[in-house]
């Protein structure tokens, strides 16, 4: 998941919108459908749990089945999770983070007294694969070079994955930088090694990129080396623009299509799931400007569920206008003297992004589950099979 979540960029710069969309994770529950039920990729276990095996879940099997991102706690997630339930194999829940600086694992209680979108899903058989959140560089960077916080936090996560709560674990580390890019690998590798001998699966989010650079920021995540041993490797395909840069598309259809030509082109390409966003974000500009206000008194951009975009725009007697160069609504408003520029996704826009993925052979992650436009789900992308 990032700043509204996992937050990647275009490979010439630091993904510094990660820190960003991660914030709007916790502002907003961010999340993430996921179509990767793709030939050829892991299946999950669909024998009924028992002590120390896998919880229910739908067999990865139906290309229609989705995994979703959802936050724990949130009422939309588990109120959209309900109403979706016969599309949904998989959800990755937040509930455990890393605590600063030494990276100890906080939400561990989650294990005993799991809440109520684990239980919802483990009662209509689906698997839940909790998500391991830590968006701090220093303390990432820690958790993979200083023995001890390494050794601590593999048995952390392997402990938490025993439960027959959980079908496995998403790891979510985000903002370190590319010299731990060989630490992350052998981190994973060892993550992994854990779960598979105690039956267990494994996601890893990386940032999307078109190329690989191991120079720059993005360079932490070495597709190649991560898809050969991970279950999954989850693609932030969106944040070339986000709350602390200037107004702009937030996954323009160009980039998407040349992220997923680039993972498509890996090795284990059909462990690859590409990631769409579903949110908004609204910026105050300075007038006559495409900048953002740099005035300390002035916020950043405000992260948005489509609900409030509809919302803000009626209020407001906005009028939106798809911008065909990127495929993305947007739309302009004043509020006290202030000039704003609205960016969001529609249905029609996940659903040109879910289409590009299915034509790359790749799974599809959406960003989160219960802050979407509800069209998504009549459309022919998901009711007609998934993008079949």
């Amino acid at each position: 998941m990032g700043n509204p979540g996992p937050r990647g960029l275009r490979p010439v710069r630091r993904r510094a919108p990660r820190r960003a969309i991660t914030a709007l994770v916790v502002a907003l529950g961010l999340g993430c459908l996921v179509l990767a039920d793709v030939a050829g990729a892991p299946a999950f276990p669909t024998a009924t749990a028992r002590a120390g095996e896998f919880p229910p879940a739908a067999a990865a099997t139906d290309t229609a089945s989705l995994q979703a991102f959802v936050l724990a706690g949130a009422p939309d997630s588990l109120a959209d999770l309900e109403a979706h339930a016969q599309d949904i194999g998989v959800v990755y829940a937040t509930d455990f983070e890393c605590e600063p600086p030494g990276g100890q694992i906080t939400g561990e209680e989650a294990v005993e007294n799991t809440g109520a979108i684990t239980a919802f899903a483990r009662a209509q058989q689906i698997a839940v694969m909790p998500r391991f959140n830590c968006q701090n560089g220093p303390t990432v960077h820690t958790i993979l070079t200083e023995p001890r916080a390494r050794a601590r936090t593999l048995a952390g996560l392997a402990r938490i994955a025993e439960s027959p709560a959980y079908a496995g674990l998403n790891l979510d580390l985000e903002n370190d930088t590319a010299r731990d890019r060989s630490a992350l690998t052998s981190f994973v590798t060892a993550l992994v090694r854990t779960l598979h001998a105690h039956g267990r699966k494994l996601t890893v989010d990386v940032d999307g990129v078109t190329h690989d650079n191991p120079a720059i920021s993005t360079g932490l995540y070495d597709d190649r080396a991560l898809a050969a041993v991970a279950d999954y490797v989850f693609v932030i395909a969106w944040g070339t623009h986000w709350e602390g840069s200037a107004p702009g598309p937030i996954a323009p259809l160009s980039y998407v299509s040349a992220v997923a030509r680039y993972v498509a082109s890996l090795p284990h390409a059909n462990r690859f799931v590409l990631g769409v966003p579903m949110y908004g974000l609204d910026w105050p500009v300075a007038e006559g400007s495409t900048q953002r206000l740099s005035s300390p008194q002035q916020s950043p951009a405000t992260a948005l569920q489509y609900a409030n975009v509809l919302a803000l725009a009626h209020s407001t007697g906005a009028t939106p206008l798809l911008d065909r160069a990127v495929d993305e609504p947007t739309f302009t408003y004043t509020r006290a003297g202030i000039t704003h520029r609205v960016w969001y996704m529609d249905a029609q826009s996940v659903a040109d992004r879910l289409r590009i993925a299915r034509e790359h052979g790749l799974g599809v992650g959406v960003w989160r589950l219960g802050g979407e436009d509800q069209t998504l789900w009549s459309s022919p992308t998901v009711a007609e099979g998934a993008l079949g």
